[in-house]
């Protein structure tokens, strides 16, 4: 009878300890889903045509965006958890500073992060055309990873697409030309955890004859 009793105890001992490991697991599987969950489901980067910056983002719902402003005058952008009324889309404006704008995106519920950075030039809003070849561009990064760069062009400008293998940067060619596209659209697909460079390079005519300045801006870094 005391061996039957044992028998018992040893396989209630083992069920409620197997039982006990498979809740642990369960646990362990939903809180490392829940920090996978990502708030943000994309986010566009727009500079407009009057050289000011714009973000707008696609969040889950219920998800609040915060921006604050740092000392050392770039932007932290907060997703928290908000209000059952918070909007799906919000939007939110920057501007440069010495040329620079710095967004850092930090995602409260799983600490994911990502950091953007533009060097770009104040609009001589008075002059367009040749001086000035970019009329406008944005960039798009979707669930999944991947980016879409669209941008136009003004009138007469010619472009060309250069991927530079060295220093693994997009980069965008403009200059006076004759031609009729105006808008373009590259889908970009970028390997988890590396890192976006698109570089605008526009090569502008000086004073002498066939001599020709390039200035490679709006740089973009967008890692994350």
């Amino acid at each position: 009878m005391k061996l039957i009793n044992l028998f018992f105890a040893t396989i209630c001992i083992t069920f409620l300890t197997s039982c006990s490991s498979i809740e642990d697991g369960v646990d362990v599987f939903q809180n490392i889903e829940n920090a996978e969950t990502s708030q943000l489901k994309s986010y566009t980067l727009k500079r407009n045509t009057d050289g000011s910056y714009q973000m707008d983002f696609d969040v889950d719902d219920n998800t609040l965006v915060n921006t604050y402003k740092n000392t050392d005058n770039s932007n932290d952008v907060i997703l928290s958890q908000g209000s059952p009324n918070s909007r799906n889309n919000q939007e939110t404006e920057f501007t440069l500073d010495n040329n620079l704008l710095k967004i850092n995106i930090l995602e409260a519920n799983n600490g994911k992060k990502s950091y953007i950075s533009v060097e770009d030039e104040d609009i001589d809003k008075s002059v367009r055309g040749v001086s000035e070849f970019l009329y406008d561009y944005s960039i798009t990064k979707h669930v999944g990873g991947n980016f879409t760069l669209d941008f136009e062009v003004n009138d007469n400008v010619v472009t060309d697409f250069v991927y530079d293998k060295v220093n693994k940067t997009y980069e965008i060619h403009l200059e006076s030309g004759n031609s009729k596209t105006k808008k373009f659209s590259r889908e970009l697909n970028i390997p988890e955890n590396d890192i976006l460079k698109i570089h605008f390079i526009n090569h502008k005519f000086k004073s002498k004859p066939n001599r020709i300045q390039s200035v490679g801006k709006p740089r973009v870094v967008i890692h994350g």
